[in-house]
């Protein structure tokens, strides 16, 4: 076996993990060195620190986190008497030969597998490929059951990518839950989520107020057309829907455009010279039977922009225009961190797939 002088990541990396991972067990009532020693065992599991990786000094220890020089030394005879770790005289300490072999096990929670999870899913695997131990559970919209999930998983993999959109639940309580994991094995997943000490965790995220702005604004020529915008969304089902309805709200202000929002599509009651968003796959029915009824054509007397791809967009009344974060995009970047040890908060492009209906 080949011991490094070097570890697999920069020292300023393996600084980064160590303090965070310490700061993590120390929320755990038990003696310095143990939550010392529980801190470089879980570097290891994670694969931060290889085999063959030189362990820090002590004195590079005392500079990095605040232990004494006995702490240090009775975590790692914890180490060695455990097999994580060997020492060589005049050399120093080394990850044992045999451990952090295995792929690092990553468990992905989604709210619900519809078709933009389902890209984000496959997105992730296909980039994991050989390098991580991926699977997956549903929340099915409960802060209740992740956080269950959150409690029978937390020892069972090292990673955890989190889609946290409930159906009803404050910002505090999912704030609460989500603490319940350590910030440098948890990366979220379209939305961003501050802690409870404002500080921002890992997040591949939607702005879901900025995107709306931002997609109608660049495609503004097309919208003035229209004597008014309507909004077709249940505001009040969950905060990411609400944000959407602030960033529509605030576009038509912005841009003196007259608008209306209400929480369903209603049959009959149509108005010519009218873009209509949606973002339920019934509520877009809806509008295309009013459509066809009064003999509207379809891109001209009415526009319609629907939230979300599917292959049946793509087709009917000669093509849907979607509206939609890159949900392939979101799967290959969160893989991508996890592989890379490198959790950070990364926004996900916003496009306009403009087709027939407007």
């Amino acid at each position: 076996m080949e011991y490094y002088i070097s570890p697999s990541v920069t020292m300023e990396e393996l600084e980064k993990q160590l303090q965070d991972n310490f700061l993590e067990e120390c929320k755990i009532k038990a003696p310095k060195y143990i939550q010392l020693s529980n801190t470089f065992k879980s570097l290891i599991s994670m694969g931060v620190l290889e085999n063959g990786d030189q362990m820090p000094s002590f004195n590079e220890l005392l500079m990095i986190i605040d232990v004494s020089k006995d702490t240090i030394e009775k975590a790692y005879k914890i180490l060695k008497e455990e097999g994580y770790v060997i020492s060589i005289r005049g050399k120093g300490t080394f990850v044992k030969e045999g451990l952090g072999n295995g792929k690092p096990k990553v468990l992905l929670i989604f709210n619900k597998m519809s078709s933009s999870k389902k890209k984000v899913y496959e997105s992730f695997v296909a980039t994991a490929k050989d390098k991580l131990d991926v699977n997956l559970l549903l929340h099915n919209g409960s802060l209740e059951h992740l956080e269950q999930i959150i409690i029978e998983q937390k020892n069972n993999y090292h990673y955890f990518a989190v889609f946290p959109i409930f159906n009803f639940a404050n910002d505090l309580a999912i704030e609460k839950v989500i603490k319940l994991l350590p910030k440098n094995q948890l990366i979220l997943l379209g939305k961003e989520v501050k802690n409870l000490t404002n500080s921002v965790i890992p997040s591949v995220y939607e702005n879901f107020s900025e995107d709306i702005f931002e997609v109608l604004q660049q495609h503004i020529k097309s919208v003035i057309h229209f004597d008014k915008l309507h909004l077709v969304l249940a505001k009040d089902s969950n905060k990411s829907l609400h944000d959407i309805w602030s960033g529509f709200v605030r576009f038509c202000v912005h841009f003196n455009l007259a608008y209306d929002v209400s929480s369903t599509f209603e049959r009959g009651k149509i108005k010519k010279n009218t873009l209509y968003i949606v973002a339920e796959d019934l509520d877009l029915t809806n509008i295309i039977k009013d459509t066809r009824d009064n003999n509207y054509q379809l891109g001209k007397d009415i526009a319609i922009i629907s939230y979300n791809d599917s292959p049946l967009k793509e087709i009917v009344e000669g093509g849907i225009t979607v509206i939609s974060a890159s949900f392939s995009e979101m799967g290959e970047i969160t893989a991508n961190q996890i592989i890379n040890k490198k959790l950070e908060k990364v926004k996900v492009p916003f496009l306009m797939k403009r087709r027939n209906s407007f």
